[in-house]
C-alpha cells in the first residue's frame, strides 16, 4: 500500500488532515503529517529534515505521494528528496494537487488497494463533476450511448446524509475493488452518470438520504459488484439513523430581477457598513462571466500555453501577495476562503479543457478558460448544499481573476482616477484585493451588515453601504456621485450646495474621529457621571489585539462558531481550551462572555448532523441544539470552564425561548464541573451563567427568566428580526427589520427591566449598541453593558461623555410610545 506524507506549514493543520484521512479510508493507510517547524516562538514553515524522516516512516515498495500547501513546502519536499538515495528517491513522487483534497482522495484510493498512478490521477482529479472519458455533450443520448453494453441496477441510499464523506469513500473502495468502467446515476435529482470509483464523481453527484442511484458495469463483474453495493446499502453503511421516507422538493427558480431604468438623479438608500463619506464617479464592477469570448485562433499553441500559464501564475501571486499584505488584519478562517481560490488555480478540471483545447483546436485560452469555470461552477451551483453551491461562486471568482489577466482587463486595472466602486454584492475576495489608492468608497446593490464581506468590509477606510438596490447598477459609469455611510445613502449627481454640506460634514467627522481616538482609553461615563461598561465583540483570535488596543473593558460576546466552521470535525476540548485560554490571558484581567455556540441556517456545517429545515433561522439552533447533541455540548462547556481559571470568563446561552431550556442549561454546567472535579482540573466554581435575549418569548417570560441567571444580554439582530417578522438578510423587507421600531423598543424595554427587579445586569451586544443614535435611548431604559465592534469603542466612549442618564430616560419613555421607526429616529435627531 502506498505511503502519504503531508507537508504543511502548520503542524495542527497537517495533523487534522491525517486524522480525517484516518477516519475517511476506512483501511489503515501509511500516512505521516509533516507539518510546522519546531521554533515554540514561530512554528509556522516547513522543514526538509522533518519530511525526509516523514518519507523514510512510510516507505515501501509501492511507493510515498508527498502532498505540499504552499510553494515554500514544495521547495522543501524537494530538499527532502535530494536527501534520499537513487533507489528510495524513485520511489517517491510529489503531487501538485490542493492539499486537502487530494490527500482525501489519495487515502480513499490507497486503502481500495489502488497503485501510484491511480491515487494520482483521483488527487489531481478534485472538483471534476464529471467522469474523465465521458463526452462533452451530457445530454441524455449522450449519456446513454457512454453506457451502452453495460448492466445497471437500482438502489435506494438510506442513510440520512446520503453519500457524504465516510459513505462515499466506502462506496469508491468498493466500486474500485472490480475491473472495467463503474457508472452512478443519481436517477433522484436528474444528475448525470459519473465515476463511481471516484470520490469527486460520487460526492459531485449529491446523492441524499433516499435518493434512488443507478449503478452500471461491465457484465462480467456486475453480479459481484451489485452484491457488494447492496450489503453496503443493507447495512446502511455502518451507520445507525436511516432517512425518513420523503419526498425531494426541487429548489424553485430564482425570480427574474425587473429590469430597472437608468438612474441619473435622486438618492438612494441602503445598509450603513461604514462611516465616512466619497464623493467621486462611479466604476462600475461587471464581475458576472461572458456569454461567450472568441475563440480566435493562434499560430504558436506553445506559446498559448505559456501564457495561459503565466496568467495563472500571475492571478496566484496576486492573490498571494493580497493576502501577505493583509497581516493579521485577515483570520486564519477566513484565509481558508483565498486558500481554496488559490487550490482552483492548480485543478485539473479547470485546467486540462483549456490545454487540450489550445493544444488540438489551437484557440486563445480565454475562449476554453471562460467555459470551463462556466461548466464547473454551473456544475456546484445546480447543488441543494449550500455549502458546495457557495463554491460555485468561488469559482467564477477565480475565473474572472484569470481571465482578466488573459485579457489585460483584470480587477481595476487601467483605471488611475479614484472611484466609488458599485458592485451588484461584494464578496470577501474583493475587499482582499483592493487597490485602496483608486478606492474612495463601495456600494452595493444587495448584501447586509450581517454577511460574511459586510463584516470584513467594516474595517475598511472608506466608507461602505449595501442594499442599495437594482438601481446602482443602472447608474451611468463616471457618473458623479456622493457616498454617505453614515447616512447610508448614494445621491447621484449631488449639487454644489449639498458637495459643500458634505466637505464641512467630513472635516467635522474627521476632527471627531480624532477626539475619540485620544479618550478611547477613559472610563465610559456620561456627563453626569454615570458610568456602564464599553465592550467588544470578539470572533476569531486575531481580532483580540484591536479589541484591546480599542479601549474596550471586557469582551461582551465571544462568538465561538469560527472555531466549529469550514472543518471537517468538531474541535475537542483541548482545542477549544487552548484558544479560550488564549484569549483570556490576552484580554489581561478584562471578562470574557463566551456565547456556546450558535449555529443557524446561514452558518452551514457539514459535519453537524442537521436535517434540511424549511426555516432554519426559526428552526434547530442555539440552545436548542446544543442541549439535543450533549456531547459537543459539554464539551465546549468543559473547554470555557477550563479557561475560567486563567481569567475572568462568563458563559452565555443563546436563543433561550423558555425557563426547561435555562434549567437544562445550567444542569448541563454542573455536570461538566463535577466531571473537572473529578479529572482534577481547575476553573472558576463561581463563574457567571448568563442568556441571550433574543426570541420575543425570552422577552416576555424575562421576570420568570432573570431569578435563574447571572446576566442578560441583548441580541438586538435576531431579536429586531423576529419581532419584526423581516428577514434581516433579505433586501426586500431591510426597512421593516429596524431596532428603533417602537415594537422592539418595548422589548428591551421590558428584559432590562426584568433584569433590574431580579437584580443582574443587562448587556447588549446586537449592532445596535455601537449606533450613536441607540445610544441615549438605551442609557435612558438603564442598559448597563454595551458590546460593539472593537472600531466603534471610541465613538461610544465620545458620545456618552455628552449625554445625561435624566435627559435620556425622559428621552426613552418619549420613544416607547411613537408608532414607527422613523418617528423614533427623528425624535433622537432632534434630541442630539
Amino acid at each position: 500500500m502506498i505511503g502519504i506524507v503531508i507537508v504543511s506549514h502548520s503542524q495542527q493543520l497537517a495533523d487534522g488532515l491525517k486524522e480525517l484521512a484516518d477516519t475517511m479510508s476506512m483501511e489503515p493507510v501509511p500516512i505521516v503529517s509533516a507539518g510546522g517547524i519546531d521554533d515554540p516562538d514561530s512554528p509556522l514553515g516547513t522543514d526538509a529534515i522533518r519530511i525526509l524522516d516523514a518519507i523514510n516512516e512510510v516507505m515501501n515498495d509501492d511507493g510515498v505521494l508527498v502532498f505540499f500547501d504552499l510553494g515554500s513546502a514544495k521547495l522543501n519536499a524537494e530538499m527532502a528528496l535530494d536527501l534520499l538515495d537513487d533507489e528510495a528517491r524513485e520511489k517517491v513522487r510529489i503531487c501538485e494537487a490542493p492539499l486537502v483534497e487530494g490527500v482525501l482522495n489519495a487515502a480513499v484510493q490507497a486503502a481500495a488497494g489502488q497503485g501510484m498512478e491511480v491515487a494520482i490521477a483521483e488527487a489531481r482529479a478534485t472538483a471534476r463533476a464529471f467522469i474523465d472519458d465521458m463526452p462533452e455533450d451530457t445530454s441524455a443520448e449522450a449519456a446513454a450511448g457512454a453506457l451502452e453494453g453495460l448492466v445497471s441496477r437500482e438502489f435506494r441510499i438510506r442513510t440520512v446524509h446520503g453519500l457524504h464523506a465516510r459513505p462515499a469513500a466506502q462506496f469508491v473502495q468498493t466500486a474500485s475493488r472490480f475491473d472495467g468502467p463503474v457508472y452512478l446515476a443519481n436517477l433522484t435529482r436528474n444528475r448525470p452518470p459519473a465515476n463511481a470509483k471516484s470520490i469527486n464523481g460520487v460526492m459531485l453527484s449529491e446523492v441524499g438520504g433516499n435518493d434512488v442511484i443507478r449503478l452500471s458495469a461491465e457484465e462480467a463483474v456486475a453480479g459481484e459488484l451489485f452484491a457488494a453495493i447492496d450489503d453496503l446499502v443493507t447495512t446502511n453503511f455502518g451507520e445507525a439513523e436511516r432517512a425518513p421516507d420523503v419526498a425531494v422538493t426541487p429548489e424553485p427558480e430564482p425570480a427574474e430581477e425587473p429590469v430597472t431604468e437608468p438612474v441619473t438623479g435622486g438618492v438612494l438608500e441602503g445598509a450603513r457598513i461604514a462611516r465616512g463619506f466619497a464623493h467621486g464617479p462611479i466604476r462600475q464592477i461587471r464581475r458576472a462571466l461572458p456569454e461567450t469570448v472568441e475563440a480566435e485562433p493562434v499560430g504558436d499553441a506553445e506559446a498559448e500555453l505559456s501564457r495561459f500559464q503565466a496568467a495563472l501564475q500571475s492571478a496566484e501571486d496576486e492573490l498571494s501577495a493580497a493576502l501577505e499584505a493583509k497581516g493579521d488584519a485577515i483570520a486564519d478562517y477566513d484565509r481558508k476562503i483565498f486558500d481554496a481560490h488559490i487550490a482552483f488555480l492548480h485543478d485539473p478540471a479547470l485546467i486540462e479543457p483549456v490545454e487540450t483545447a489550445i493544444s488540438v483546436r489551437k484557440v486563445v485560452a480565454q475562449a476554453p478558460w471562460r467555459d470551463a469555470v462556466d461548466e464547473l461552477s454551473a456544475s456546484y451551483r445546480g447543488l441543494g448544499d449550500p455549502i458546495l453551491k457557495a463554491r460555485g461562486e468561488d469559482v467564477i471568482d477565480v475565473g474572472l481573476r484569470v481571465l482578466g489577466h488573459l485579457t489585460g482587463g483584470n480587477g481595476e486595472t487601467g483605471h488611475d482616477t479614484p472611484a466609488i466602486l458599485a458592485f451588484d454584492e461584494l464578496r470577501p475576495s474583493d475587499v482582499l484585493t483592493l487597490e485602496r489608492d483608486k478606492v474612495l468608497g463601495i456600494a452595493a446593490a444587495y448584501g447586509g451588515a450581517t454577511s460574511h464581506a459586510g463584516i470584513l468590509a467594516s474595517g475598511l477606510p472608506v466608507p461602505v453601504v449595501f442594499g442599495l438596490g437594482s438601481g446602482l447598477l443602472s447608474i451611468a459609469e463616471g457618473t458623479d456621485c456622493l457616498l454617505d455611510g453614515g447616512k447610508a445613502e448614494l445621491t447621484v449627481a449631488p449639487d454644489a450646495a449639498l458637495l459643500e454640506e458634505i466637505e464641512q460634514a467630513r472635516a467635522a467627522l474627521e476632527e471627531r474621529r480624532a477626539k475619540a481616538q485620544a479618550i478611547r482609553h477613559d472610563p465610559a461615563v456620561t456627563a453626569d457621571g454615570e458610568k456602564v461598561r464599553a465592550a467588544a465583540n470578539l470572533a476569531s483570535l486575531e481580532e483580540l489585539a484591536s479589541v484591546v488596543d480599542s479601549g474596550a473593558e471586557e469582551v461582551g460576546l465571544l462568538r465561538t462558531e469560527f472555531l466549529f466552521m469550514r472543518r471537517e470535525s468538531a474541535p475537542d476540548e483541548d482545542e477549544q481550551y487552548a484558544i479560550y485560554r488564549q484569549m483570556v490571558e490576552g484580554l489581561k484581567g478584562r471578562p470574557l462572555t463566551v456565547r456556546t455556540v450558535d449555529i443557524g441556517g446561514d452558518k452551514p456545517v457539514a459535519y453537524m448532523d442537521r436535517p434540511s429545515e424549511e426555516n432554519p433561522n426559526l428552526g434547530w439552533r442555539g440552545i436548542r441544539y446544543s442541549l439535543d447533541v450533549p456531547d459537543l455540548f459539554e464539551t465546549q462547556l468543559a473547554a470555557i470552564l477550563r479557561a475560567s481559571a486563567h481569567g475572568p470568563v462568563r458563559i452565555m446561552f443563546p436563543l433561550v425561548a423558555s425557563v426547561e431550556e435555562v434549567q437544562a442549561g445550567k444542569a448541563a454546567v454542573e455536570r461538566v464541573k463535577a466531571d473537572l472535579t473529578a479529572r482534577g482540573q481547575a476553573f472558576d466554581a463561581g463563574i457567571e451563567v448568563g442568556i441571550m435575549i433574543e426570541v420575543p418569548a425570552a422577552a416576555e417570560i424575562a421576570d420568570r427568566l432573570a431569578p435563574l441567571v447571572d446576566f442578560f444580554s441583548i441580541g438586538t439582530n435576531d431579536l429586531t428580526q423576529y419581532v419584526m417578522a423581516a428577514d434581516r438578510a433579505n433586501p426586500k423587507v431591510q426597512n421593516l427589520c429596524d431596532p428603533f421600531h417602537p415594537a422592539v423598543l418595548a422589548m428591551i424595554a421590558r428584559s432590562i427591566r426584568a433584569a433590574k427587579e431580579a437584580g443582574i445586569w443587562i448587556g447588549m451586544c446586537g449592532a445596535m449598541a455601537g449606533d450613536p443614535k441607540a445610544v441615549p435611548i438605551l442609557l435612558g431604559l438603564g442598559l448597563d453593558e454595551f458590546s460593539m465592534s472593537a472600531s466603534d469603542v471610541a465613538e461610544f466612549k465620545l458620545t456618552l461623555k455628552g449625554l445625561s442618564r435624566g435627559a435620556c430616560q425622559s428621552l426613552a419613555q418619549e420613544a416607547l410610545g411613537l408608532c414607527g421607526a422613523a418617528d423614533v429616529r427623528a425624535l433622537v435627531e432632534k434630541a442630539r
